[in-house]
């Protein structure tokens, strides 16, 4: 007589603890997706508002890479420039515009400010010389929103950073000096302060 070995199989009790350990593991891995997409979702906004500061500021970086020789080109005043507005500080950059299809130098007034909440860059066409622009000729380009304010400092050889309307007139018959550096402050409506250094040239 040939002896079947039994058939084995699981338990009622084993499959209850396979169930609740599977379920067990499925919660923690919900609750770990669930945190990853909430911490996305709140992390996306402040990675589009970095991205954005970024671009301003390697845009300024670039403005003040190409200034303007203020001998080359004869300019009667200083190529970078810090006015005072009604509007707060704007920032005056006179710089080597990209080269045309002739190749010919020209220049261009690139103008930084704060207006409406948000941090402008103004631009002038391309010229030979300077000249005065309409406004309807300006480009506009809006780098960053949610800006409450722009303070520039000057660094300027000897007296070192120099706030706007502290460095003096330009003395008749001296060639105008820019400055080796400036430091942007850009203050954000959340009450956040970015700070850059930019080398001038």
């Amino acid at each position: 007589m040939i002896r079947r070995a039994p058939l084995r199989g699981f338990t009622l009790l084993e499959l209850l603890i396979a169930i609740s350990v599977l379920s067990l593991v499925s919660i923690i891995a919900w609750r770990g997706l669930d945190t990853l997409v909430t911490t996305r979702e709140r992390l996306a906004p402040e990675g589009d508002d970095v991205r954005a500061l970024l671009t301003a500021f390697g845009q300024l970086e670039r403005d003040l890479a190409h200034v303007a020789n203020p001998t080359l080109f004869a300019l009667a005043s200083n190529p970078v420039q810090v006015r005072l507005a009604t509007s707060g500080q704007v920032l005056e950059i006179v710089r080597i515009a990209p080269p045309d299809e002739s190749g010919a130098l020209a220049v261009q007034q690139v103008f930084y400010r704060v207006d409406d909440g948000a941090l402008l860059r103004q631009a002038t066409p391309a010229t030979r010389a300077l000249r005065p622009v309409e406004a309807a000729e300006f480009s506009n380009v809006r780098l960053l929103g949610n800006v409450r304010a722009m303070r520039v400092r000057l660094w300027q050889p000897g007296p070192g950073w120099v706030a706007p309307g502290q460095a003096g007139p330009q003395p008749p018959g001296q060639a105008a000096v820019p400055p080796q550096g400036i430091e942007v402050n850009v203050e954000r409506t959340d009450g956040k302060t970015y700070r850059r250094v930019l080398l001038v040239g």
